[in-house]
């Protein structure tokens, strides 16, 4: 009977004790080394190695190719900067992002900010150009009404006077041999002065004629003064108002050359336009001698004669002799 009996403590190639019945509990059998799950696990654990290896590796060459990206896209931009400067447009400010070409700043003209853009275009390697250049607004001219000089009233009255004989003496007014009818080519003159008086509604005008010394000088003072009234009916009917102008005959009183020469006689003979300043009436008529004889007593009259050198009164009887 002893022979069945072991020692408990003897446990060597007993596997099961005496079982779950017995309160034995079964342990659990360790993996066999080498075998096929320790070669997956193996396998694992390269791939694992591998990945991470991988991984950190694309990480390096994705740093290094950003920073190559952005090292060609600042060279592209100081290629643009050149070019814009080149092309007379040193105030574009050029950034590349992403190699599309952004333009900052402003120009004058719209004209410009299309030049800057083909510019831009020109250059290698540009994708595409965002233009982000300032046109100012075109400025509207307004008509600004020339200023009128504040001048004092003799300036003002000598600078119409300039202006009015600057017409008269466009081409000199002319008339028939003897007679009051004005020349065809007489009729821009009068144009021009009929533009003047248009052009100036407040200012009146005295017309003067003169005659050189042909003839007796009654005649020719009373020719002068027909000749003037001549001109100023052409001037009405040019639409002047009748009121704003004057006429007065100087006849051959106030020669401006010789009458000794055609010439001379011809520039004396003439048509003068003067401005009558506000408050004035113009010159008046040549002083002439009123006194009469008849028979042997002279006709003393009240129009005094005016003594040609000094300007003073004398005597109007003038005793026979």
């Amino acid at each position: 009977m002893t022979g069945w009996m072991r020692d408990p403590r003897d446990r060597r190639g007993h596997t099961g004790g005496f079982g779950p019945a017995f309160g034995g509990g079964r342990r659990p059998s360790a993996p066999p080394r080498g075998g096929f799950a320790e070669m997956i696990l193996e396998r694992r654990g390269l791939v694992a190695g591998i990945l991470v290896i991988a991984f950190f590796v694309v990480v390096a060459v994705g740093s290094g190719s950003e920073e190559v990206a952005e090292d060609e896209q600042l060279e592209l931009s100081g290629v643009v900067q050149a070019a814009m400067i080149q092309a007379g447009l040193p105030s574009v400010e050029v950034q590349v992002d992403d190699w599309t070409v952004i333009l900052y700043g402003r120009v004058a003209t719209p004209e410009l900010k299309e030049a800057a853009t083909r510019v831009a275009q020109a250059q290698a390697e540009v994708i595409a150009v965002d233009n982000r250049l300032m046109v100012p607004e075109p400025k509207v001219d307004e008509e600004v009404e020339p200023e009128v000089p504040d001048l004092p009233a003799a300036q003002a009255d000598l600078l119409l006077q300039a202006r009015l004989s600057a017409a008269a003496a466009h081409s000199p007014i002319r008339f028939s041999s003897g007679g009051d009818r004005i020349t065809e080519e007489s009729v821009p003159t009068l144009d021009l002065i009929a533009g003047f008086l248009s052009m100036n509604p407040t200012v009146s005008v005295q017309i003067i004629g003169h005659t050189d010394s042909d003839g007796e000088a009654e005649a020719n003072l009373e020719l002068s003064t027909i000749r003037a009234e001549a001109v100023r009916t052409q001037l009405v009917a040019r639409g002047a108002e009748p009121e704003r102008l004057t006429t007065l005959g100087l006849g051959e009183t106030d020669p401006i050359s010789d009458n000794l020469t055609k010439e001379g006689k011809g520039r004396n003979r003439r048509i003068e336009f003067l401005v009558i300043p506000e408050g004035q009436t113009g010159l008046t008529g040549p002083a002439i001698s009123l006194t009469e004889e008849v028979g042997d007593q002279p006709i003393e009259t009240d129009a005094p004669v005016v003594d040609p050198v000094d300007d003073t009164p004398i005597p109007t009887t003038i005793p026979t002799g």
